[in-house]
């Protein structure tokens, strides 16, 4: 008779474990945790300027908790490249926290983008300490310019002969721009892209040289194998017109640059005409126009 009491006393605490594991929620209380809000500053926003706004957080009740909240991304048009968040800290018993998106304006030609994010508290303890995941919608305008740039990049990654991963970008490429008569007005020789930039008013209208160079390869770890340069360069009127050309084939580690003497290491071959507000690049070997805007 004792067995069988022991053995009914037993599937009745089997019975009532199960049912929790079943029924999680049936055993916590969400009455005391605070609801959690937001309210953004904007449903819309040029990128121009990189500018930042601000979302508010709200609780409807205090904890004695600090809880931390983040923002992700769970729909919209736009790229994680084009926005960022910084994480915002409710402290303990207070109600509210403000966290700042920063939209990042570019160059590139795009139509309104969308955004929406979820905001959560980022680490597990404080999820269960609160309780909603609110969501912001915002909508990202591109920005235009009047401005024009001529930009290279040759990022990239490569081997040496040890097996070691290295940059492109530790040799030294260069732009630069000149006059008609070649006389050199401005460059770019230190940054890995090498840009320049011509404001309206900047440079009379007439003809200039835009001329992209390998100035020197013991910058640089040499590569296991011989390495063509991925080199790209790109012209652009921000937000409006944007041409790239690959220079890939142009420039190698085995000729090198400059310094190593080769004849070819600068390429003398874009010719940019500027009419006020309006930009020409010409192939000078081609006479192709390869941007106009």
């Amino acid at each position: 008779m004792k067995n069988i009491k022991y053995i009914l006393g037993l599937f009745v605490l089997i019975g009532l474990f199960t049912g929790c594991e079943d029924d999680p929620e049936s055993v916590i209380d969400n009455s005391a945790k605070p609801i959690v809000t937001v309210a953004s500053s904007t449903t819309s926003i040029s990128e121009s300027g990189s500018p930042t706004f601000e979302v508010t957080i709200n609780f409807d009740k205090p904890i004695k908790n600090t809880t931390t909240f983040v923002a992700t991304q769970i729909g919209g048009s736009a790229s994680s490249g084009d926005f960022s968040s910084s994480p915002a800290v409710v402290p303990a018993y207070q109600t509210s926290a403000t966290m700042e998106i920063t939209v990042n304006d570019d160059i590139f030609v795009e139509g309104t983008e969308d955004v929406q994010l979820e905001i959560s508290a980022s680490n597990i303890p404080d999820i269960y300490e609160v309780v909603g995941k609110p969501t912001v919608s915002f909508s990202i305008e591109n920005s235009t310019s009047n401005d024009f740039i001529f930009r290279m990049d040759w990022d990239g990654l490569y081997e040496d002969s040890n097996g070691n991963e290295h940059h492109f970008c530790d040799f030294d490429l260069d732009v630069e721009l000149y006059d008609s008569s070649f006389n050199l007005l401005t460059a770019s020789y230190s940054s890995c892209p090498e840009e320049i930039e011509i404001s309206p008013g900047d440079l009379p209208d007439g003809d200039y040289w835009l001329v992209p160079s390998f100035w020197d390869v013991t910058t640089g770890v040499s590569p296991a194998n011989y390495q063509d340069i991925p080199a790209v360069v790109t012209f652009v009127k921000p937000g409006i017109v944007l041409e790239t050309i690959d220079l890939t084939t142009t420039w190698n580690t085995e000729d090198g640059g400059a310094i190593q003497g080769n004849p070819d290491a600068y390429l003398f071959k874009y010719i940019l005409t500027v009419s006020g507000t309006n930009y020409k690049v010409t192939d000078s070997d081609t006479g192709t126009v390869v941007f106009q805007g």
